[in-house]
């Protein structure tokens, strides 16, 4: 009994050896809290595994078409195109008419309404006498005569000298009617140069060109220039505006005067 006694003794005190461990590290195990933090040595890494690719799709099998035999089409006979034929334009006849007869008779008679009339022969018509191109275009005449002009107009037309002479009437008329306005007409356009008006200087040019019915001016050129090449260039751009409001002759006149600018 006592051997017995002391085997049961001995194989509990095993058994207590043995388990006592696994006891202890239950009871150690609780559960977490989210409050607690986390230790280092509890974290855990995990490992992801790679990614699987997917297995492709089998395409699907695409039987081809079948093949369509051309359709037979069927062939056209090719005509011959015959020319139009050419209808020929019929011009038409040009008549020509007859000059008509008339007897020569001093009375013509013919019954109207049973009375006999007498027709007279219409009179000859008078003769307009020929006037010449000059008397045509001067509808009022003005007489030539040089010293029934004012001074100033007698200046400009010495200014031509012996070519006066060779003018025509229509042309010696309109210089000395208009002269005088178109040298005004050339000084309400005029503007002095600032070189001028800085300089104070005075100076005295002649000015030539040709005036056109039509209103245009050609030739413009100065004649005897100044001592100033300011001046002579002003005029000649002030006349290139100014000449629109120029009397017109009826004939090409030659138009010369001259300028004399005086600085105050």
């Amino acid at each position: 009994m006592r051997i017995i006694l002391s085997a049961f003794i001995i194989s509990v005190l095993i058994h207590l050896l043995l388990f006592s461990p696994i006891v202890k590290r239950e009871k150690k195990i609780e559960p977490v809290s989210t409050s607690k933090k986390i230790e280092k040595s509890s974290v855990r890494y995990v490992k992801l595994l790679p990614k699987v690719k997917p297995t492709p799709k089998p395409e699907p099998k695409v039987e081809p078409k079948p093949i369509e035999k051309p359709k037979e089409y069927k062939k056209v006979e090719k005509k011959s195109i015959q020319p139009q034929k050419k209808i020929p334009i019929q011009k038409p006849k040009k008549v020509i008419q007859k000059p008509i007869e008339v007897p020569k008779k001093k009375k013509q008679l013919f019954e109207d309404f049973g009375k006999v009339v007498e027709i007279k022969p219409t009179p000859k018509r008078e003769t307009v006498e020929k006037k010449s191109l000059e008397n045509f275009l001067l509808k009022d005449p003005v007489p030539l005569d040089k010293e029934m002009l004012d001074d100033l107009t007698k200046s400009y037309v010495k200014l031509y000298g012996q070519e006066y002479n060779s003018f025509t009437k229509v042309q010696k008329v309109f210089i000395q009617n208009k002269i005088r306005d178109i040298v005004e007409i050339t000084r309400k356009y005029y503007r002095f140069p600032r070189l001028a008006i800085k300089l104070r200087k005075n100076d005295f040019n002649i000015v030539e060109f040709t005036l056109h019915p039509n209103g245009d001016i050609s030739g413009l050129r100065i004649t005897k220039k100044g001592e100033y090449s300011f001046y002579d260039d002003s005029i000649i751009e002030t006349i290139q505006i100014a000449y629109k409001d120029y009397p017109r002759p009826k004939e090409p006149t030659k138009i010369k005067f001259y300028l004399t600018y005086t600085v105050y």
